[in-house]
């Protein structure tokens, strides 16, 4: 299963041109629907959580990258596309899914392509959130 995003180049996809409000409106969105009252404390845990573990795991995708070790990028990129879609990052999470199936195929040029678009996003994300742990 190749993952294909349309004609439009990855600095061009929706994810990248989201505004910071509406990431925070699609996390608040989504932990509303699942957790209710709770939600505003669980999106300061989750978002923490997912600031923590972000910046390795993608870390950890690179280097794999870089030695051929596919099953460390499969894996890294497995992880956070679970916990960005736990807090409603949908689009970002179809670009970890984007360098897991590249990495199952041992596509490293498509692995290469994806991981860029996805650090990308992820400083994007990463400054949205941030403005919910202050």
């Amino acid at each position: 299963m190749i993952m294909t995003f349309g004609e439009n180049s990855f600095e061009e996809t929706a994810v990248l041109n989201q505004s910071i409000q509406e990431i925070r409106e699609q996390v608040q969105t989504a932990l509303q629907l699942v957790m209710g009252d709770s939600s505003p404390e669980m999106l300061d845990e989750m978002a923490s959580i997912f600031l923590e573990d972000g910046q390795p795991l993608i870390e950890q995708m690179k280097t794999g990258h870089l030695n051929h070790d596919f099953t460390a990028v499969s894996q890294a990129a497995h992880a956070l596309k679970g916990s960005s879609a736990t807090i409603g990052l949908d689009q970002f999470a179809n670009i970890c899914l984007a360098v897991e199936t590249s990495s199952k195929q041992n596509e490293a040029d498509g692995v290469g392509k994806y991981l860029a678009t996805l650090e990308l996003a992820y400083g994007h994300i990463e400054k949205a959130l941030a403005t919910f742990l202050l």
